[in-house]
């Protein structure tokens, strides 16, 4: 990795990563593995049993539907405790195999309550939360799961939002206005990028002279080693900056959505429109940027 030391003010020391059991929950482990390797983290597992399914089961007029055969039957509530039993013991062993493997100071946890809530909650003890952006059923696959949207427009704590088939050593984009937030993007990329990662500077600005200031002063935050290229867009509109990340096509964006062009709200909507997993920071560098 490029680096393994952050200013204090960027410290990513303790990454909580929630599961689920879904293949967004197993890439969401996959790649806050491989961040607290790069930054020498520690990294604490949550699964959330949902009160809110656990009480729609106890209902006597609840139904489940056959998958195979269509049929309307009455929900077992102890069944689906047990399936939810199930689900939380093989999450535990998912996330203890994969921090053994590399010697990952680790933990994991079973909570009980609403998900959106208990995830909120945990993130308040951690620098960086790392959950699947999308919902679990087919359908939800389609958009920004409920609680992906809940931890970005509630919390305060640095998110990566997963999708299955990225990671961290494949192209990086950043999107870097000169604000303090982007700064911090910037660093924060810079030190969970493998050597050979190519990282991807996209540059908001409305005039070449004014790109040329921001390229200067994204390269005094880059290691001189640091395989990058530079792009220009003069656009802020969120349909504009969705077409140019995806011509640019890399992989995991990293963002900020503190004190920068973009106003919170419109970053918050580009997040949710992208296809590509997104990493928000939300901690800026305190030092006057160039």
């Amino acid at each position: 990795m490029m680096s393994n030391t952050l200013p204090d003010t960027l410290s990513i020391k303790r990454i909580t990563v929630a599961l689920d059991g879904s293949s967004h929950s197993k890439a969401s482990l996959n790649i806050a593995t491989d961040i607290a390797r790069a930054l020498n983290a520690e990294i604490n597992g949550i699964y959330v049993e949902d009160v809110n399914l656990l009480r729609m089961a106890a209902l006597p007029f609840a139904e489940e539907i056959d998958r195979l055969s269509g049929r309307r039957e009455p929900v077992d509530s102890a069944g689906l405790e047990r399936s939810l039993q199930l689900q939380a013991r093989q999450a535990g062993q998912m996330l203890r195999q994969a921090a053994e493997r590399f010697r990952l100071v680790h933990s994991f946890r079973t909570l009980r309550g609403q998900v959106a809530a208990q995830v909120l909650a945990e993130a308040l003890s951690s620098d960086l939360l790392v959950l699947g952006k999308t919902g679990k059923t087919p359908v939800c696959r389609k958009k920004m799961g409920t609680t992906a949207k809940a931890v970005i427009t509630s919390g305060t704590t640095s998110i990566l939002l997963m999708r299955p088939g990225f990671s961290i050593q494949e192209p990086l984009l950043v999107l870097f206005d000169g604000s303090h937030g982007a700064a911090a993007a910037l660093v924060t990329t810079a030190a969970i990028a493998d050597k050979s990662t190519h990282i991807h500077v996209l540059l908001i600005a409305n005039s070449p002279e004014k790109a040329e200031k921001l390229k200067e002063s994204a390269k005094t935050l880059l290691p001189p080693t640091c395989n990058v290229t530079f792009h220009e867009t003069p656009w802020t509109d969120i349909a504009m900056l969705q077409q140019c990340i995806g011509m640019i096509g890399s992989g995991l964006v990293v963002a900020s959505d503190t004190e920068g062009t973009l106003s919170k709200e419109s970053m918050h909507e580009l997040i949710e429109k992208l296809d590509y997993p997104v990493l928000l920071i939300r901690k800026s560098t305190q030092q006057p940027l160039p």
